[in-house]
């Protein structure tokens, strides 16, 4: 959410990318029903509660696709599953950092780097249970 709109409930992105998490209209209607939202309009995702719910739909799927990956998630949520898919398959072992090297897109690979550098400060903030340290 902090790399996606700068925790800007009302956000939209040149590709018409909207709220917090960012979110296409096309892809929330991928997870809109099973997050509940069956009845979801693109001006729907500048609600919070919507665009957090259907965006978890979204990476819980991602997670799954991706062996619980981080990295492959995150290009996947900026770049498309289908080239984080590609770039994953050309990155023999499947590491983390061969992973990064592989991002075709610059603007994914840097998307990449911000949330990842972001997930480690959360983690070195955070515990399991989101208390602070």
């Amino acid at each position: 959410m902090r790399q996606e709109s700068t925790f800007k409930p009302d956000a939209r992105s040149p590709a018409a990318a909207r709220g917090l998490m960012q979110q296409t209209i096309d892809t929330a209607m991928k997870y809109n029903v099973k997050a509940g939202y069956p009845n979801l309009r693109p001006e729907d995702l500048y609600d919070p509660q919507i665009n957090i719910t259907i965006a978890c739909e979204n990476i819980a799927d991602l997670q799954n696709q991706f062996g619980g990956m981080y990295e492959p998630v995150a290009a996947s949520y900026n770049g498309g599953d289908d080239n984080a898919a590609r770039w994953l398959s050309h990155s023999k072992p499947k590491e983390p950092g061969i992973f990064a090297s592989e991002v075709g897109f610059a603007e994914t690979k840097d998307y990449v780097f911000k949330v990842m550098r972001n997930y480690r400060i959360y983690k070195q903030l955070y515990d399991d249970n989101l208390n602070r340290k």
